[in-house]
């Protein structure tokens, strides 16, 4: 039972920082963060912060890591729904809300900048977007085998396609804060069933 005290308390530290570095990456972007900022943010000591992660590399790898999780439990949830139209449209609608989150623009795109310079950032950041296309083109051809998806569409494609929206849309918030994506959800919608649904 302590042991398991431990453990959960190790893992709402963990969860505290990482919390506290998103929001130190997403107002001065990685390189202007210093772990020191991390720290104050988190009002934890150093030594605290440091045993859990030794860089902000150890950080940003730690985040690509709970981003996988949520990820895998989205596509779970998606692929849970006997109409995988229907799943993809709750994983659509998931995916708006969490980029509406005005914290989400930076971060992504601080991330991806990390990337083009940190070879072990780029390893992460490359990994976790293989796994969310596979996921996808998973979920379109089980779509397709069970009628609900159109079976002209190339999967692969059909799946770097509607992540491209998803891109898009995230560029869009960074780029106008005002922009409240709630709006969008019919739009979406209605875009990705066309786009899916067999012809008639």
């Amino acid at each position: 039972m302590r042991e398991a005290a431990v453990c959960a308390l190790a893992d709402d530290r963990r969860k505290q920082i990482l919390a506290a570095a998103e929001r130190c990456f997403a107002r001065h972007g990685f390189h202007q963060t210093s772990m020191q900022e991390v720290c104050r943010e988190a009002g934890l000591s150093p030594g605290s912060v440091y045993r859990y992660f030794r860089s902000k590399d150890d950080i940003i790898v730690a985040m690509a890591g709970e981003n996988r999780q949520d990820t895998h439990a989205r596509f779970a949830t998606a692929a849970a729904n006997p109409d995988v139209i229907a799943g993809l449209l709750q994983l659509a609608e998931d995916v708006l809300g969490q980029i509406n989150d005005p914290a989400c623009g930076p971060l992504h795109f601080e991330c991806t900048a990390e990337a083009m310079r940190n070879p072990r950032v780029a390893e992460v950041v490359r990994r976790d977007d293989q796994e969310i296309v596979a996921g996808m083109v998973e979920l379109l051809r089980r779509g397709q085998e069970g009628g609900h998806i159109d079976p002209a569409l190339d999967p692969r494609r059909a799946a770097e396609t509607l992540i491209a929206l998803a891109d898009g849309l995230t560029w869009r918030k960074f780029l106008d804060p005002r922009i409240d994506l709630a709006a969008f959800r019919d739009t979406a919608r209605l875009m990705i069933e066309r786009f899916l649904r067999p012809r008639a």
